[in-house]
């Protein structure tokens, strides 16, 4: 389950990285987000700590109360769910 998770996470940060900028790029790191939540829950202390950080959110990705929290550096994605206009095309 872990390695298909880690590839999923790969496939997912290659769609970001290709991703058009605006709406397709907002969903794609939304997509990596929740792929990163669920790898993370299934590794040890030591392998979580060794992942490399994932690129920051795009300029609309997040909510406006989002971004006042990731401006004051207390945004924590893996508890936080995507703006409701983003939720609602991740389904």
């Amino acid at each position: 389950m872990a390695l298909r998770l880690q590839r999923a996470e790969v496939e997912a940060l290659l769609a970001f990285r290709h991703a058009e900028p605006g709406e397709e790029e907002n969903l794609a790191w939304w997509r990596l987000q929740r792929v990163r939540v669920a790898r993370v829950a299934l590794l040890e202390d030591a392998a979580r700590a060794a992942l490399p950080a994932l690129p920051p959110p795009p300029a609309h990705a997040l909510s406006w109360w989002q971004g006042v929290k990731q401006r004051l550096g207390r945004l924590r994605v893996e508890g936080e769910t995507p703006p409701a206009a983003i939720a609602r095309k991740l389904g």
